[in-house]
């Protein structure tokens, strides 16, 4: 388990999948990950534990479950996936599950220590992401810890009835060391 200030990173459980399953079909959940459409509980454990076994190098994905330091509630997932090791680089992806916990520090907790594991642990030199160009709260999060936009996929998604813009954006090592100068992970069983 990789700790942070608010939260720490561990193994996903099948012990989360309730919880992930009971947001994961509400449609304001969904409009932030793509087509906001409703999954079955077979469809929905079969994708997570495919996921939570997973292995980077061999899988190209690493997912782990966000949890808070204090309660040791589940709060959510956070990612790496697309892991190219010839190229040292990934695809980033969060999601805080219950509505309740946004807010209040643990995304932006847990992108660092995501971004940490990434860089000090899989040797990785470049994460990049896309999010929904109007996503405000995440894109600041993102900011926050020194990701860069990069550009602008105009028109690419259908929410809503309307089509929106994806941003598309990236973080490389040494502008996350300068971004978190202070910022280090302890491990713990």
């Amino acid at each position: 388990m990789y700790y942070g200030e608010l939260v720490y990173l561990r193994a996903l459980e099948s012990s989360d999948f309730d919880i992930i399953i009971k947001f994961w079909n509400s449609m304001d959940f969904r409009s932030y990950l793509g087509v906001p459409l409703p999954r079955s509980k077979n469809y929905m454990t079969s994708w997570l534990e495919k996921r939570g076994s997973a292995d980077p190098w061999r899988d190209g994905l690493l997912e782990l479950a966000i949890t808070d330091k204090d309660s040791g509630d589940f709060i959510g997932l956070v990612h790496l996936e697309d892991i190219k090791k010839p190229h040292s680089r990934a695809e980033f992806g969060i999601s805080i599950q219950n509505p309740d916990n946004l807010s209040k520090g643990y995304g932006t907790d847990a992108t660092r220590v995501m971004l940490w594991i990434a860089f000090n642990i899989l040797g990785l030199h470049s994460i990049y992401l896309d999010t929904i160009a109007d996503n405000t709260r995440a894109i600041h999060t993102y900011e926050k810890v020194g990701f860069k936009r990069v550009g602008l996929l105009r028109e690419t998604e259908f929410l809503d009835g309307a089509y929106k813009g994806l941003l598309v954006m990236d973080i490389l090592r040494d502008e996350f060391v300068a971004a978190n100068p202070s910022f280090e992970v302890k491990g713990k069983d």
